[in-house]
Formats: C-alpha cells, structure tokens, sequence
C-alpha cells in the first residue's frame, strides 16, 4: 500500500464538472474583485485626469473669404487647407501679425496656430493653443488683424471677413470614465479567475472519493456529510464500507486531520448502530437520523456496539500508535475541501513507521450541495 502521494494522482486529468463546481463557490469572490477592478479603474482614470493632464487653453476663429476675380473675369478658388497653413508661416502673413505681437517669437506663434478649410473654402477656421489664456488671446486677435490687412493688399483675394471670434477655453481630455472602468473590471477580473484557477490546479483538497483513491491510493470508505436527514446514499455507503472492513470485529480508531476527533467519534459510532431502513417497505422504520443532537439527547443516547477511539492529528504520538495497534486499525478523516495534504502524507508515514494499519479513509463536513451536484 502507498502511504505517499499517488503519482498518478500529480499526472491526473482535469475533472471538468468538479472545475466548475469549485468556481461556483468562489465565484462571489471573482465577482467582487471585478466590482474592485471597476472602481480602481475609475478612480485612477480620474486621478491621472486630473494631476497629469496639462493646463492648455484654444481659442477659434472663424473668417469668410470673398476672393478676387482674375483678368477673365473667373474667381480666384485655389486656396485650400495646406495653403493656408503654408501662408500663415509665410513671411507675408507672419511679418503682418507680428507686428500686432510685441514681445512675442515667431516660431511661438508659428508653433501655437493652425488654418483649416472644412468644407466650403470660403470659410477659414484658425485654431490658437497655448499654455494661458492671455496668450491665446492675443495671438488669435493678431493673426485676425493679419489675415485682414493681408485680404486688402491681395489682388486675389477682395477681403476677409471675422464672422466668429471665440473667447479662449480650457481644453480637456475627452471624459473616458466609464471605458477607464470596463478596462479596470476586465483586467481585474481575468486576473482574479486566472488566480482562482492557479489556486485550483495546486489545490490539494479533497472532495469525493475519487480524489482520495487517486491521491494516496487508499480505500476510500464514503463520506460524512454536514448535515445527514435520513440515510441518504452517502450514509448507506459509509456505513456498509466500515461494517465490511471491520468484519467481526467492533472497534478501531480514527484519526481527525481537523483535530475534531471527539465530534467525528460520536456521529461515526451513532452512525454504526443505527438501525438499517427498509426503503421498500416491510421493514423497520428508522429513527430520524441527524448529526444535530443535543447534550440532553447525547446523555441519553444508547452506547453504541461499536467502539471507535478518536485521536487528533496534533498529538499522535508513541501511545496513540500503540492503541491503533491494539484495536487492529485506523480511518484517516480528511475534511471536505480543506488542503491537508502535506500533513497527512507525515501522518501516512509516521503511520506506516509505526505498524498502524490503515484501513481507509473518510472524507468529512462535506457539502451536500456540491456532492448532490456533482454526482447528479
């Protein structure tokens, strides 16, 4: 028999049903940490709004051009999008606003202006940047006086007009909160289900049977549920696997690895002794059958036939094994979902050095909702 970890068991497939069961119960947690991740998202967002995002200021102006006719009589029409920007920074242009910009650097107004034809060439649109709003101000009106005074001493151009000069106005990033908040969920969140299912995979848990038998390649007895109403199946099978192995005899010893020895002793010897229900009739009828039973109840109850001595895996020792010895064998009890694993392959050990048949092992405090789903 091995007393170690299987290594079939380290090499074992991924049980799909049993995956999906273990999200379920941590799915709260997945949950709240997506909430977290929308809320950090968010709160970032708003903060790198606010401390990074530098302090810019835009004023726009909007002119109408009446062009000039040339010797044919036809209007000059060539002045697009690209031109203007070019003549802004054409010495013509640029001498004229200068000279409107006392104190001020070419290339900073070079720099701070852009001309834009939209749609209809007639209508020029001059965007000014800058860091204040003095500033922006009084380049816009500069270049405004330019592009006039320019109009006047052109022979293609008749006058421009200022149709709309806006006040400078603080410009701020685009408000992207809410997709700021999608992006911190998803990252969160993926994040959390990546941990859940790393947390998974080293998992050392045992749920059912299955895991026990693969595991430590030892018999697994059945399994004690939280709450037993009635001998339901995992009762009927527990109670049938420990009456087989014992044979005639009527004692042995168990060893809790979640040191509650005397409570698992009580509801294993109530177990044994219960009368056996006949579920299609002619039989005796059972006693409610329940781990829930009061003091009063357990002073009065009926000592059991069967003898189980209970022993606590933080203080097995040398007259622990002895005893174990005495009564011919020992059911290790591994609770339900719990990762005990590394302490019960020392005990399986310490166990095997020691002599002490181990005849099986129990999975206890067992969810009877996810066994009745995963065996459903």
């Amino acid at each position: 028999m091995k007393m170690g970890m299987n290594e079939e068991y380290l090499n074992r497939g991924m049980d799909l049903k049993r995956l999906l069961l273990y999200l379920q119960k941590k799915i709260w947690l997945v949950v709240m940490l997506t909430v977290l991740g929308a809320c950090c998202g968010g709160i970032v967002y708003q903060m790198t709004r606010s401390m990074k995002m530098p302090v810019e200021y835009q004023g726009v102006s909007k002119l109408y051009i009446s062009f000039g006719h040339d010797e044919s009589g036809e209007v000059y029409q060539y002045y697009n999008g690209y031109t203007w920007n070019d003549l802004l920074d054409a010495d013509p242009i640029l001498d004229l606003v200068m000279m409107h910009l006392p104190g001020y650097e070419r290339e900073q107004v070079m720099e701070a202006t852009t001309a834009e034809i939209l749609s209809d060439i007639r209508l020029l649109t001059i965007t000014v940047r800058g860091e204040n709003e003095k500033f922006v101000r009084e380049i816009k009106k500069a270049v405004e006086n330019g592009l006039r005074e320019f109009a006047s001493n052109s022979k293609e151009l008749e006058q421009i007009e200022v149709i709309r000069s806006g006040v400078p106005e603080r410009v701020y990033w685009d408000d992207r909160t809410v997709a700021a908040c999608v992006t911190g969920a998803v990252i969160l969140g993926l994040l959390s289900l990546l941990a859940v299912g790393f947390n998974y995979v080293f998992d050392e848990s045992v749920y059912v049977q299955e895991d026990v038998e693969k595991k430590y390649g030892v018999k697994a007895l059945g399994i004690l549920t939280r709450n037993q109403k009635g001998l339901q199946p995992y009762t009927r099978e527990l109670k049938a696997n420990i009456r087989y192995i014992l044979g005639e005899k009527k004692a042995f010893a168990i060893v809790d690895m979640a040191n509650h020895g005397d409570t698992r002793r009580l509801e294993l010897e109530r177990l044994l002794s219960s009368q056996e229900l006949d579920v299609f009739g002619g039989g005796e009828q059972e006693e409610d059958f329940g781990w829930n039973v009061s003091q009063r109840e357990a002073a009065h109850q009926k000592k059991s036939e069967y003898e189980v001595t209970a022993f606590n895996e933080n203080i097995l020792a040398e007259e622990e094994c002895r005893k174990i010895r005495e009564v011919g064998g020992v059911i290790i009890l591994l609770p339900f979902g719990t990762d005990v694993g590394r302490k019960t392959s020392r005990i399986l050990s310490f166990l095997g050095n020691q002599d002490c048949k181990v005849l099986g092992m129990i999975v206890t405090q067992a969810d009877e909702e996810f066994l009745n789903r995963y065996f459903a």
